[in-house]
């Protein structure tokens, strides 16, 4: 399942498309069209997302378009200058992400663009005045490059503290409720008294800069009211810095420096507030990054991941597996007469019904286990550190666990959900990750054929057939 852009951005400002290679768009939000000119509906040429970019950038944008087609990457950043269709120039940094069909081929991609240039702009016009500045285009390459967001927010502390001398950088974001600030990484000295503050909007020089959106400079702490101290720290005069970080149009955050009394001049404050900038295009891009990720993983309906994740996923963990020599089990979950239930109840209540299995699933296992849908009504669990004489017993475990979670009807009725499960464990019985799911598979039907509600492992029979 690829993410549901139209949900993830449709009525922002970026432009989110699905490029199908060989029939060329099948979806543009309104984003697409503000942004290149060319109207979202009526775009048939496979060849217009390639023909918008600048000529001198599509030679990488080809390299990137391959590297999705044959699976070396699970995802691409670039950013490049657009030809729009009334002819003027616009800097668009694109995320993108392979489309796949139902048997796994990659199809097409599904991208994210943001405007970026503004940001190039103040940054351009920043490094031309002095040779510090000049390095604000390095900080934001390598800021627009990074997609995590905990790393990006260190970089960031860390590249503002030594380029202004700071003595501490920290930095906050609104939590989710708009009230509080937390911050999420901090340079220099006392981080770990900063990484405990927790200010409300409008407290302190912090709160205050969120609340109103604007840059402060304060050449003695002594002097002005609003800053607050911060416990367990010396009770010493200071300057600070702070600008606020504005994301999607509103501000969610402050970068916060301190250092000397009267050390920094109105231009420091403007470099912070390009940096700031940057640093919030840079945060915009990993919080993408995020919920696509999450999309692009996570089973729609049942909040499960999905069979891409699994198998990607699982391919990795048997590699460790092999190691670190630890065994993984896998068991495959059908649920029982899905196709009865909706035909007696109707589909919504399938979908329920699926969620609940999934439910009874995590219910029974340890953390660091997890559970896929692989397909319709079939679920994967996957249990690292699981040897063969256990995962007979997990079955069981889980066989029960799905079963007490009833599915409440609305007119209080309750159904009883069942599952069969079929299992096998690598590398004891499944020598690699194909073996390892056709086994489970196959037993799987087993138990289900053999009137369902049962746990059927049979692990050695696989080995001792495929070794004949």
């Amino acid at each position: 399942m690829q993410p549901d852009y139209r949900r993830l951005a449709e009525s922002s400002a970026d432009a989110v498309f699905r490029w199908l290679f060989e029939s060329g768009l099948s979806y543009a939000n309104p984003g697409f069209e503000r942004m290149t000119g060319v109207a979202a509906t009526g775009l048939p040429d496979p060849g217009l997302i390639r023909s918008l970019i600048e000529p001198l950038a599509r030679a990488e944008f080809d390299g990137v378009v391959e590297r999705l087609r044959h699976g070396a990457a699970t995802q691409e950043t670039m950013v490049a200058q657009l030809l729009r269709r009334d002819g003027g120039p616009v800097w668009v940094e694109f995320l993108l992400v392979p489309v796949e069909n139902g048997r796994g081929e990659v199809i097409g991609i599904d991208g994210v663009g943001r405007d970026v240039s503004q940001h190039l702009a103040v940054a351009d016009q920043l490094s031309r005045r002095t040779l510090e500045q000049a390095t604000l285009l390095q900080v934001q390459r390598e800021l627009l490059a990074q997609l995590d967001l905990e790393p990006t927010l260190n970089k960031i502390v860390e590249r503002a503290q030594r380029l202004l001398h700071a003595t501490t950088c920290t930095i906050f974001l609104l939590e989710a409720d708009g009230l509080m600030l937390r911050p999420l990484a901090s340079a220099g000295e006392f981080t770990e008294e900063l990484m405990r503050q927790r200010p409300r909007l409008g407290e302190g020089l912090t709160g205050w800069v969120v609340e109103h959106g604007l840059p402060q400079k304060v050449d003695r702490t002594s002097r002005d009211a609003r800053p607050v101290q911060v416990s367990n720290t010396p009770i010493d005069d200071e300057s600070l810095l702070c600008a606020p970080l504005e994301i999607r149009g509103q501000v969610a955050g402050a970068l916060l420096l301190s250092g000397e009394p009267e050390q920094y001049t109105e231009n420091d404050l403007d470099f912070l507030v390009a940096l700031a900038q940057v640093a919030s295009l840079a945060i915009a891009n990993s919080q993408t990054f995020d919920q696509v990720q999450h999309q692009a993983t996570i089973d729609e309906l049942t909040k499960a991941f999905n069979r891409r994740f699994l198998t990607q996923n699982l391919r990795v963990e048997l590699a460790r597996a092999a190691r670190l020599g630890y065994s993984v089990g896998l068991l495959m979950a059908d649920v029982d007469n899905l196709k009865g239930i909706n035909d007696d109840h109707g589909h919504l209540v399938g979908d329920d019904l699926l969620r609940a299995v999934v439910e009874g699933l995590r219910a029974g296992i340890r953390e660091s286990d997890w559970v896929a849908r692989y397909g319709g009504d079939e679920f994967a669990v996957v249990l690292p550190g699981c040897s063969p004489d256990q995962l007979q017993v997990v079955g069981e475990k889980l066989r029960r666990s799905v079963a007490e979670h009833r599915l409440l009807l609305k007119d209080g009725r309750s159904l009883g959900i069942t599952v069969s499960l079929g299992g096998s464990v690598f590398p004891e019985v499944a020598r690699d990750l194909e073996e390892l799911l056709s086994q489970a598979d196959a037993n799987e039907l087993r138990a289900k054929q053999a009137s369902g509600d049962q746990v059927i492992i049979e692990a050695l029979a696989g080995r001792e057939s495929a070794d004949r």
